[in-house]
């Protein structure tokens, strides 16, 4: 091996008659071989044939770095130890191993003697054993690296399939129950368990489980702060555990000797950085899981926690949606409860108009007819939704109750008050006026417990209906007084609820006692246009800005008949 002499290796004119149809270049080696191993390869035959090599493409380009000198000596060094005795070898034969995740897949010999049984010359014996070790290395990692090809068409076979598992369900407990089949089939497991986070009490519950027994699952909830294991797997880490038997970080190490599990690999779930759960693999023998094995568990998890998000959205939208449904009939109903039309009385021209900040109110408006007389209410509940809905019909029910029996509006209003009194918290009261119009006379008695008085117009000059009381169901034995007002032609009645008076503003302003008196003043035309002019006014003042609250109006004008 005197002169050197140089070999080139060009890897140009493979390119789209490998691969038609692509887009990407595939004209150079390093498409289908890693660059770490072309190195090796031209280290390894530039010190076995003591001569210059390089790899470069089809149009010259290197496509490794040049073999620096120690790797050229390496040949040197080798032929040294050759003639002083100094090689492993073993029964004169010298041995390279193909070995792959632990596993010799075959084994390169290389003899001291040639088939005649002569000694081989020490320099080729030396070119022979670097070849071999060239061999062996390359296809080793030729062999690696259709191992991780294999794996990753195979995790992707796994991934798909059980997607396609889990897709089909949008149901929480199937997917998990499905989940814990599939990963118990795919792992080849003696069991799995799939615990979720119970973020409240900090505990994980298992959920689902597969062919784990009843007794064994009776252990319940498990604190994760009390577990080293748990709490690595929720930050995201792998934890294995070689015998659960005898890791102390096992919280039941009796309980799994009993249930014949001894390997555990256990692995957390997160959606969107938010741990929720652990997947658990277990084995029934000491089982060392491969680097494939431990990734695709991750990979499933991953898979596992989205579909458990989407089946816990698609069943949070499931009691939305009854929710919402059981709401719209309870809004049907209470909209029942106000009434189909207005009075029509010889005199008196009404109009109202009733508008929810919500599904459900409490405000609410009524009139009630007692033979030749007009009773007119409007009340307030305190609150909204379903709470003020109830107790809305409540007050209504009783007022309209007490109000074919009584004649005293004071009374009817104390009998009001008890009933509620009785059958309420003490935060749950309500706001409530009630007048009685005789059309003939036009003298009105009423009685205002509590709520925003009432305003009479009557030639450009506003009174206010205070004469009453407390609000009712607050005090049971509340006292209640009765005002009269003797009725004329062209007098406007308005009753509002505090929806009115406190309308706010972008720059959150009240729209206010103030401005609704001056938009009374202003008003003009019959009942219907009165209630339309106050309505614009409030609606003018807030802009597009969304009613925060409740917003009744009642609007009675009398008439020359």
């Amino acid at each position: 091996m005197g002169d050197r002499d140089a070999t080139r290796f060009s890897s140009g004119g493979m390119g789209e008659s490998l691969i038609s149809g692509r887009a990407d270049r595939t004209d150079t080696l390093l498409a289908f071989v890693d660059r770490s191993l072309l190195q090796h390869v031209q280290d390894s035959l530039t010190a076995a044939l003591d001569m210059s090599v390089q790899f470069v493409d089809g149009s010259g380009r290197t496509l490794t770095e040049p073999t620096d000198a120690l790797r050229r000596a390496a040949s040197d060094t080798l032929l040294g130890q050759l003639l002083t005795g100094e090689t492993d070898e073993e029964d004169g034969v010298f041995r390279a191993p193909v070995q792959v995740e632990g596993q010799k897949l075959a084994i390169l010999e290389l003899l001291r003697e040639d088939p005649a049984g002569n000694p081989v010359d020490p320099r080729r014996l030396a070119v022979g054993i670097e070849l071999i070790h060239l061999i062996a290395d390359s296809l080793t990692r030729l062999c690696e690296q259709e191992v991780a090809s294999r794996h990753r068409v195979e995790e992707l076979a796994v991934l798909y399939r059980v997607s396609s598992i889990l897709s089909a369900q949008r149901d929480l407990r199937k997917v998990l129950d499905q989940a814990a089949h599939a990963v118990g089939e795919v792992m080849n497991a003696r069991a799995v368990s799939i615990r979720l986070l119970d973020e409240e009490h900090g505990t994980l519950e298992t959920r689902a489980s597969y062919r784990l027994s009843a007794d064994y699952l009776e252990k319940g909830a498990l604190d994760v702060e009390s577990s080293p294991i748990f709490t690595t797997a929720m930050a995201g880490e792998p934890v294995y555990v070689s015998d659960m038997g005898r890791d102390p970080r096992v919280l039941y190490p009796e309980e799994a000797r009993a249930e014949g599990i001894v390997s555990m690999l256990c692995v957390g779930m997160a959606y969107q950085g938010r741990a929720i759960g652990t997947v658990q693999v277990f084995a029934g023998t000491k089982r060392r899981f491969t680097e494939f094995e431990s990734d695709l568990v991750v990979a499933l998890a991953q898979l596992l926690a989205a579909a458990i998000e989407n089946a816990r959205l698609d069943e949070e939208r499931r009691e939305k949606d009854k929710l919402v449904n059981q709401l719209n009939l309870a809004a049907s109903v209470q909209r029942r409860m106000l009434p189909k039309g207005k009075p029509s009385d010889r005199r008196l021209d009404v109009a109202a108009r009733y508008i929810p900040s919500l599904e459900l109110a409490g405000d609410f408006y009524d009139f009630i007819r007692l033979e030749r007389h007009l009773g007119v209410v409007i009340g307030d509940v305190v609150g909204k939704g379903v709470a003020a809905s109830l107790l809305m019909a409540s007050v209504r029910a009783s007022l309209r109750a007490f109000a074919q029996d009584l004649y005293d509006i004071d009374e009817i209003m104390s009998r009001v008050n008890r009933a509620l009194t009785r059958d309420t918290l003490d935060s749950e009261f309500a706001t409530l006026f009630y007048g009685v119009i005789d059309p003939d006379t036009l003298r009105m008695t009423y009685c205002n417990a509590g709520h925003e008085p009432p305003i009479l117009r009557r030639r450009a000059k506003l009174y206010q209906l205070n004469a009453g009381g407390l609000v009712v169901g607050v005090d049971r034995d509340a006292a209640y007084e009765k005002g009269l007002w003797d009725l004329e032609t062209d007098d406007v009645l308005v009753l509002t609820t505090d929806g009115v008076t406190e309308a706010t503003s972008f720059d959150g302003e009240q729209f206010g006692r103030e401005r609704l008196n001056a938009a009374v003043l202003a008003a003009e035309g019959n009942a219907d246009q009165i209630m339309n002019h106050l309505l614009w006014e409030v609606r003018r003042f807030t802009g597009i800005r969304r009613a925060s609250d409740d917003t009744t109006i009642v609007v009675i004008r009398v008439t020359d008949g």
